[in-house]
């Protein structure tokens, strides 16, 4: 069944909370706080609702109740045997539908997560979604346009609590580079502006806000430099030297201090300039890092929430033999997804 965006969000909060005690209430705000970004590749459930893919869609016999569970037990295996514990917040991409998320967060990850997020749109295969045990105050989708006669996926926008404190999460994911990354790069930057402009926006009323942004962006934090400064791209590292009207792409810097927001350019840390990691994909057998958080300034200036620390889960279930991420393959019944999560971590310096 098709919610309307409001609607569903409510239904799935009603039946994520119901049996639930939710977490903080009167005692302090949390010392730390982790966050994880997964795409986790294709998770559509075993009912037929005619937007799947073909190699998903139960109507076709190529996908059955039994893959469904395997997809879903192999999720629970990396949040149980592979990380150290369980995140606070976790940002997903590509999961079908509301029934598919709410199956993983109540019968997988066993209720963990009262907050679970998604709005289901009527021309989209997969989706972006949140869960979260942190207090989910309001949410918001971002249209981001469309590539030609595609439209692109919305951005979740959430607003959290952290006793008192609000934290502004976005998620996203963003145009593929199937079709060639310069044939779709104004898909990209369609939503890099979209995401800049609310940014913009919301520092400009409130400067001392926590803003983070995640997900999958189809875009290496240094694109720009991989292209060969051939054209412009969504996500550009501050030190290029580009042409002015460039300022609703997404700048990035290599120092949360120097994160800045002006008319000409948001500037938001990236942690993959302090990263060792190889990436989180792999495409020709390169790696690329398109997984992304993004932090602004508010992060780094001592007071409360901090950033703390960065980096790529690659535990060897979630390798193969070729030290690759092990993608799901329906044939063999094997594999997690084609990308390995990004774990974040903040922490309070008030306790």
């Amino acid at each position: 069944m098709k919610f309307p965006a409001l609607l569903a969000l409510s239904v799935i909060l009603f039946f994520s909370c119901a049996a639930c005690s939710l977490p903080f209430g009167d005692d302090p705000a949390p010392s730390e706080l982790s966050i994880l970004s997964w795409n986790v590749q294709n998770l559509f459930d075993d009912v037929s609702d005619g937007g799947e893919y073909e190699e998903f869609d139960p109507a076709e016999g190529t996908w059955t109740s039994a893959m469904f569970q395997k997809r879903l037990d192999r999720i629970g295996e990396i949040f149980d045997d592979v990380l150290e514990s369980y995140p606070d917040i976790v940002l997903l991409q590509e999961i079908e539908n509301l029934h598919a998320l709410q199956i993983l967060g109540e019968d997988i990850l066993k209720d963990r997560y009262p907050w679970l997020i998604l709005f289901e749109e009527e021309d989209m295969s997969v989706h972006t979604a949140v869960l979260s045990s942190v207090p989910v105050t309001s949410t918001a989708r971002l249209e981001t346009g469309y590539w030609g006669r595609v439209r692109l996926r919305p951005i979740q926008e959430i607003h959290f609590d952290l006793n008192g404190r609000e934290m502004i999460l976005f998620n996203n994911h963003w145009k593929s580079r199937s079709g060639g990354s310069a044939a779709t790069e104004e898909g990209r930057i369609s939503a890099a502006e979209v995401l800049v402009s609310r940014i913009r926006s919301i520092v400009r009323d409130n400067p001392d806000a926590l803003i983070l942004a995640g997900g999958d962006f189809n875009e290496n934090h240094d694109e720009y430099k991989k292209n060969g400064r051939a054209y412009r791209t969504a996500l550009i590292p501050v030190i290029e030297d580009v042409p002015e009207e460039w300022s609703g792409s997404l700048y990035l810097c290599s120092d949360g201090r120097d994160a800045i927001s002006t008319e000409m350019r948001l500037v938001l840390y990236s942690p993959w300039f302090d990263s060792s990691r190889a990436g989180t994909y792999v495409y020709k057998s390169q790696w690329n890092k398109i997984d992304h958080f993004f932090l602004w300034k508010s992060l780094f200036d001592g007071r409360d929430y901090d950033f703390a620390e960065f980096d790529v889960i690659r535990d060897v279930p979630l390798l193969n033999e070729y030290n690759y991420p092990a993608r799901w393959d329906s044939y063999s019944e094997e594999g997690y997804s084609d990308h390995l999560p990004i774990l974040l971590k903040i922490q309070n310096n008030d306790i």
